[in-house]
C-alpha cells in the first residue's frame, strides 16, 4: 500500500491541473462548451481551476461581480479603442480586470501599481513618469497606451495571445523559463503547469471573466452602473491637500482621487499645473469663488524702510495697521516704554542624526513635514539629486536634541497616523 501512495498522489495531482480542452473530459462541461462559442480571438484555456474561478464570480458575493462588471464597461468604452487601433484584440483590455479590478489606485506589495499592475522597471521603458508626487502608472489613460505597446512587445516575442497575456504578467524572463521547464514546448497546457500559482492566476482569472463578460445575463448578474463625473482643470495657487479641495467645495475625496489617480499623495503640488487638477465640472466656478479660503493671504511685516507696510503673499501692498486695531497683536512693552532691553532667548543648536525607514505610500513632501524640515535638506544629508525615493530606504534626519526621542516615534507610525500628524503641522 505505501508502494501506491505516490502514484496515488500523483494522479490525484494530474486531475487538478489537466487543463486540454481537447480532453473528453470537458466536453459535457456547460462553461467549457460556452468558452469554446465565444468569438475570442485569444485561445480559449480550461482547467478545473477557471472552472472554479467561474463560479467565484458567479456567486456575486456582496455584489462584487456586479460592481467590477460595472467598472469594467466603463473603462472598455473609453479606452479599449486603443487596442482595436493598434491592431491588438480589444478583449485584451479586459487583462485590467483580472489583474488589478479596473482599480487606477491598485498596488501589489512588490511595487507594482495602477490597472495594469506595471513594475517599476515597465514603467520606465514605456515612459510612464513616477516621483514623490506623481505616478504614471495610475493615469488610466496613459498606462492604457503603455498596456498596448507591451503587448505588441510580447506579442512579437510569442506569436500568441494567451502566451502574451500570462507573460504580461509573469514577465518574459519567469514566462521563458516556464517554457524551458515545460520542455521547450508551445503548448500553454503544458507550460501552465510549471508557472507558480500566483503567475497561473493570470490566464485563470481572465478566461473566468471573459466567460462573465460574455454569459451574465445567464446568471442573472446586473452590471452596476459606474462612472466618474465630467471633469475640467483647475489651477492651484500653491500646495494644497485633497481633502481642503473636498471639505470646501463637498465634494467625495474618493472622486477626488479617481479622477487625478496619478497623484501618490493627497497633494497637490504647484508643479501640478502643467497638467491641471480636474475637478467637477459643476464646482469649476465655486472653486474660483472660495480662493480666498483655500488660499488665504499670508501677511508678513517688512523691514520699516518700506514705510513699516504689510505684504501679501501675491505682492500687493496694503495699509499699515496699528497695534491697537482688531488684529488682537499683542503690543511690546519695549514699544511703550523702552526702559528694559529686550531679553534674546537663544535656540537650542544641538542636533543630532536619527534614521528614518521609508514606507510604503511615504514621499519627500510627507517626510519634510513630519520632521519639520525641506526636502531640499532631506536631499542634502542623504546626498540625493532626484525626488525619487524608495520603499526600505534609510534617511539620516537631524532633528533637535531635545526632541529625538518624538522624532523617532514617527518611525513605528502608520500611514493614516502620519498624514494627520503632517496635516496637524
Amino acid at each position: 500500500m505505501k508502494k501506491l501512495l505516490p502514484f496515488i498522489l500523483f494522479l490525484t495531482l494530474a486531475q487538478y491541473v489537466k487543463a486540454d480542452p481537447s480532453d473528453s473530459t470537458y466536453n459535457k462541461d456547460v462553461f467549457f462548451n460556452k468558452l469554446v462559442k465565444t468569438n475570442s480571438l485569444v485561445p480559449i484555456f480550461y482547467n478545473e481551476q477557471v472552472k472554479k474561478q467561474i463560479g467565484v464570480f458567479m456567486r456575486n458575493f456582496n455584489n462584487s461581480t456586479a460592481l467590477l462588471l460595472g467598472k469594467a464597461q466603463y473603462y472598455h468604452s473609453l479606452y479599449a479603442t486603443k487596442f482595436e487601433m493598434a491592431g491588438i484584440p480589444k478583449q485584451l483590455f479586459l487583462v485590467c480586470a483580472s489583474y488589478s479590478n479596473c482599480d487606477p489606485l491598485f498596488s501589489d506589495p512588490d511595487g507594482a501599481s495602477g490597472m495594469w499592475t506595471f513594475s517599476y522597471a515597465i514603467a520606465k521603458k514605456y515612459n510612464l513618469a513616477t516621483n514623490s508626487y506623481i505616478d504614471e502608472r495610475r493615469n488610466p489613460e496613459k498606462s492604457a497606451d503603455a498596456a498596448v505597446s507591451y503587448f505588441k512587445d510580447l506579442h512579437d516575442i510569442y506569436q500568441d495571445w494567451l502566451k502574451s497575456i500570462v507573460a504580461f504578467r509573469t514577465g518574459p524572463i519567469n514566462m521563458n523559463m516556464a517554457i524551458h521547464k515545460a520542455g521547450n514546448t508551445l503548448d500553454y497546457t503544458r507550460i501552465h503547469n510549471m508557472l507558480t500559482p500566483e503567475y497561473q492566476n493570470a490566464a485563470v482569472n481572465y478566461m473566468a471573466f471573459w466567460y462573465i463578460w460574455n454569459y451574465y445575463p445567464d446568471h442573472k448578474i446586473i452590471p452596476v452602473k459606474y462612472k466618474l463625473p465630467d471633469t475640467d482643470t483647475i489651477q492651484v495657487q500653491r500646495e494644497i491637500g485633497l481633502n481642503a479641495i473636498a471639505y470646501n467645495l463637498n465634494i467625495s475625496e474618493d472622486v477626488l482621487r479617481l479622477s487625478n489617480s496619478e497623484l501618490r499623495i493627497d497633494i497637490v503640488p504647484i508643479s501640478y499645473n502643467s497638467k491641471g487638477l480636474r475637478i467637477p465640472k459643476e464646482k469649476v466656478g465655486e472653486y474660483h469663488a472660495k480662493l480666498n479660503i483655500l488660499f488665504p493671504p499670508t501677511f508678513i511685516v517688512v523691514d520699516s524702510t518700506l514705510n513699516d507696510s504689510l505684504i501679501m503673499d501675491n505682492s500687493i501692498l496694503v495699509k499699515p495697521l496699528k497695534y491697537n486695531d482688531t488684529l488682537n497683536i499683542q503690543v511690546d512693552e519695549e514699544e511703550e516704554e523702552d526702559e528694559n532691553p529686550k531679553k534674546v532667548v537663544k535656540k537650542d543648536s544641538k542636533t543630532v542624526t536619527i534614521v528614518y525607514v521609508v514606507k510604503k505610500g511615504d514621499g519627500l513632501l510627507l517626510i519634510a513635514d513630519l520632521f519639520d524640515c525641506k526636502t531640499s535638506d532631506i536631499k542634502k544629508w542623504n546626498g540625493i539629486k532626484k525626488d525619487h525615493i524608495f520603499k526600505g530606504q534609510k534617511l539620516k534626519i537631524k532633528v533637535p536634541k531635545s526632541k529625538a526621542a518624538q522624532y523617532k516615534k514617527i518611525n513605528t507610525m502608520t500611514t493614516a497616523q502620519k498624514r494627520k500628524l503632517a496635516k496637524r503641522s
